[in-house]
């Protein structure tokens, strides 16, 4: 059975991981003694077998668009409408939004 040491930005965050799942927009990671371990909002950007490690990449955007997925999937499951589903979208593109204007703020030499 394959464990694995789990990085993110090159620092150990958890090792002996051997299960991952998405849980209200967090990766959540499950040691050999089936404890969790909450990495927050993330993905798994790399597995790689051979070498047991798992990498990931982290950013508030991604949570709030598990977030948005986990609500649609809750919607076509369900059959029915939920009003809920406009305001997690509305959350994720604000949050792009301001993401866009700070790295025009930060990159841009047009002036």
């Amino acid at each position: 059975m394959c464990e694995f040491k789990v990085f993110n930005q090159r620092r150990l965050v958890a090792q002996d991981i051997v299960y991952a799942n998405m849980s209200n927009g967090a990766l959540i990671l499950k040691d050999v003694l089936h404890s969790p371990i909450s990495v927050g909002e993330a993905l798994i950007a790399e597995i790689d077998v051979a070498n047991e490690t798992m990498r990931l990449k982290e950013d508030p955007l991604i949570g709030d668009m598990l977030r948005f997925l986990e609500a649609v999937a809750s919607c076509e499951k369900s059959g029915k409408y939920e009003s809920s589903l406009e305001e997690s979208w509305q959350k994720v593109k604000s949050r792009g939004d301001e993401r866009i204007r700070e790295l025009w703020r930060r990159y841009d030499r047009s002036k």
